[in-house]
């Protein structure tokens, strides 16, 4: 098996700011998520949800304070954030492991999320079959990736952000439906977010129309943005 690609030899990119301002920030990036998982929930009066790829631990902090009677586990393959995220958290799970080969027993949950980490992985289909085994029956999974397809990346071409060293798995809007129905996942929403990989459009005073439209709506229904979000249910592998 491949390693992921985070190389834990250098200081991470991955341990962000801490301060209320930053947070703020950060929940409202989130938002668009957190109403998903609400929906998605809503029938359940005590859910259970797992991360993986904590990063910093700013969405498993969120979740904590959006769903409090939900259980709540977390995986991080880089063990410096594993403080990190343990100050953010009230009573959160959180264990060091590997996106491609992880073992929660006979854990299911009713959803899974990972954001921005599944590029990170040289066999993504690894992850998505440990994902399809810990999902409960109809259980949902939600990914964010950087998009192929964006207008960042057709505009920018090689000085697009999304082209880095451990960024190993990217793919496009349709490629990326395709992988996950052919692991057993359903689509339920699949868009992308707005302008953020075109230097121009995320500064003042342009980046203003790319904060609003992230601000109000979180993603759309388009090929184009700059992230793909995926909503997908655990159905049959065949």
């Amino acid at each position: 098996m491949e390693p992921v690609s985070v190389n834990l030899n250098i200081p991470s990119y991955y341990e962000e700011p801490d301060n209320s301002l930053y947070r703020f920030k950060r929940k409202l990036t989130f938002r668009k998520i957190i109403n998903i998982i609400r929906m998605s929930v809503r029938n359940s009066p005590a859910p259970s949800f797992l991360e993986i790829g904590c990063g910093s631990g700013y969405f498993i902090s969120f979740l904590e304070d959006a769903f409090p009677q939900a259980t709540i586990s977390g995986i991080e393959y880089d063990p410096r954030l594993i403080p990190v995220i343990s100050g953010k958290i009230k009573d959160a799970s959180i264990i060091n492991g590997n996106a491609e080969n992880f073992d929660l027993g006979e854990a299911q949950f009713d959803v899974v999320v990972s954001l921005q980490v599944i590029e990170h992985l040289h066999r993504p289909e690894l992850m998505l079959n440990k994902v399809h085994r810990h999902l409960m029956p109809g259980g949902v999974f939600i990914f964010t990736t950087p998009n192929l397809c964006g207008l960042g990346a057709r505009l920018m071409k090689k000085k697009w952000t999304g082209y880095r060293e451990d960024h190993v798995s990217l793919k496009g809007f349709d490629d990326w439906i395709a992988l996950m129905q052919k692991n057993g996942f359903t689509p339920v929403y699949c868009g992308s977010t707005f302008f953020s990989g075109i230097p121009i459009l995320n500064k003042l005073p342009l980046g203003v129309v790319n904060w609003v439209l992230l601000f109000l709506f979180g993603s759309m229904k388009w090929k184009h943005g700059e992230s793909f979000l995926g909503v997908f249910k655990k159905t049959t592998i065949s």
